[in-house]
């Protein structure tokens, strides 16, 4: 074996060791890959536990889906489809269970001859383990205190970082040699977290949040650093989260219970008082009062009709003579 092949052994060797990737269900992930030489001419990604097995295959810039295998249909791209400084990482979107894999990254020079089938003889330049993990769920109710639990398998720890990804600043709480660090959390957690036992005893790294509120609601990450941790200017941990939690904090039941109207109700049309069940009985009421009233007007109306005429006695006048009796 010449030097120069010897080199490139080691080199192709050092390139595939295994990195792992860690997502939740619904994220979109970049698998990264990058190449020596920048003049590629196909890009090739796949996964061997599937058939077919390519994940994304691109020739001279352009997607080939026809050997493609059809869960990644209209799901991946390349970072930079120019492949500028060699950079050929895919993107993967919306990732969820059965994405969950080993792919492998290969590329093709310029002066290479392709052959009909998509595959490239040659040994991956970047082998990704890819996780798809649902977070720990707990809920706690509103106004109550909140344990996020997070345990290390090395109790000789410098830092310990907890974050919320959707946040900005995105520290929830940083502790580095006995010290908590305030300057990058993010305010809706001052004085509000601390952990709970900060001579972090066996490695418990679990964290305090108090008196929480539905702003608390997210995805919480738990990361350590150990004893040789050279930190940064920044304060971030550059390590894969050892514990993820999703806090949930429902409202209290029957919150809205206290007002009769929802928030669409100012422009919504005056309930008629019938409605509503004392409405109704009143209105059944004042319903059979009226018909009583109309019933008894109509009975003395037919009584007044009906009663007899008597004839009236003409007055005697006294310029009549009294009539004689003739015998």
């Amino acid at each position: 074996m010449t030097p120069l092949l010897f080199l490139f052994f080691l080199l192709s060797e050092a390139a595939c060791d295994l990195q792992v990737v860690t997502v939740h269900p619904g994220d979109d992930v970049i698998l990264p890959c990058l190449a020596a030489d920048s003049s590629i001419s196909v890009v090739e990604w796949s996964r061997a536990d599937l058939e077919p097995d390519y994940v994304l295959l691109t020739i001279d810039g352009h997607l080939k889906p026809n050997q493609q295998h059809p869960s990644f249909k209209d799901r991946v791209d390349l970072v930079d489809r120019d492949l500028k400084d060699g950079n050929v990482s895919l993107i993967l979107k919306n990732v969820n269970i059965n994405d969950i894999g080993t792919y492998e990254c290969r590329v093709k020079p310029d002066d290479s001859r392709r052959k009909k089938r998509a595959i490239i003889n040659s040994e991956p330049i970047r082998t990704i383990r890819l996780q798809v993990t649902d977070p720990d769920l707990i809920v706690v109710l509103a106004g109550q205190d909140a344990t996020l639990p997070c345990w290390a398998a090395d109790s000789s720890i410098r830092a310990v970082e907890w974050t919320r990804p959707d946040l900005e600043p995105e520290y929830v709480l940083f502790y580095s040699d006995g010290y908590l660090e305030t300057d990058e959390q993010n305010p809706d957690f001052k004085d509000r977290v601390d952990l709970v036992d900060r001579d972090l005893k066996d490695g418990d790294m679990s964290l305090t949040l108090k008196n929480v509120s539905s702003i608390d609601n997210g995805t919480y990450e738990c990361r350590v650093a150990s004893a040789d941790f050279r930190r940064k200017k920044r304060a971030n941990i550059d390590s894969e989260p050892i514990r993820i939690i999703r806090l949930q904090v429902p409202e209290p039941a029957g919150s809205n219970s206290g007002s009769s109207m929802d928030e669409n109700s100012m422009n919504a049309v005056p309930e008629d008082r019938n409605s509503s069940p004392v409405g109704r009985y009143r209105g059944l009421a004042a319903g059979v009062a009226g018909g009583l009233f109309l019933l008894a007007v109509a009975v003395v109306g037919v009584l007044i009709y009906r009663r007899p005429n008597t004839p009236s006695v003409p007055p005697t006048t006294t310029d009549e003579a009294p009539a004689t009796t003739l015998v």
